[in-house]
């Protein structure tokens, strides 16, 4: 991950001042957390419990209220995710078939239905046909 991070903050010297910031500065006076570690064990929970952003972002407001003054979560979804830019860590969507069969990447990129099950790949709206839907079945992030 060092290393990865560092190939990621040689373009801009700023992310790694940044990340080691995060790394070493207490998530408030007093703390055992940095705010990186800190964050990330609430990054954890949000991946696990499968927390909306929206959810998330409450929460992230909510704690930086109850947590001392001058404390350093992140108050916002918006401010969390430059913090994982910083790290490198971001995501792709990738489209799935309803019933797991498949990711529809690589070879099944183009394809509309499961070559497997035959299930669609998009939701079925109501009034609309499948084929002209645009929301996925299934997003792998």
């Amino acid at each position: 991950m060092v290393n990865d991070a560092h190939k990621y903050c040689k373009e801009d010297p700023n992310t790694l001042k940044t990340l080691l910031d995060y790394c070493e500065k207490p998530l408030y006076n007093g703390c055992k957390y940095s705010t990186l570690s800190g964050f990330m064990k609430f990054q954890y929970l949000k991946g696990k419990y499968g927390w909306s952003d929206t959810s998330f972002s409450d929460l992230l407001c909510s704690l930086h209220d109850v947590l001392p003054n001058e404390n350093s979560m992140p108050k916002s979804m918006y401010e969390a995710k430059k913090v994982m830019a910083a790290l490198g860590l971001e995501y792709e969507k990738i489209h799935a078939c309803q019933n797991d069969c498949i990711l529809f990447r690589n070879e099944y990129k183009d394809l509309s239905e499961c070559p497997s099950c035959g299930a669609s790949r998009r939701k079925k709206q109501v009034g609309k046909s499948s084929s002209n839907s645009k929301v996925p079945s299934k997003v792998l992030w």
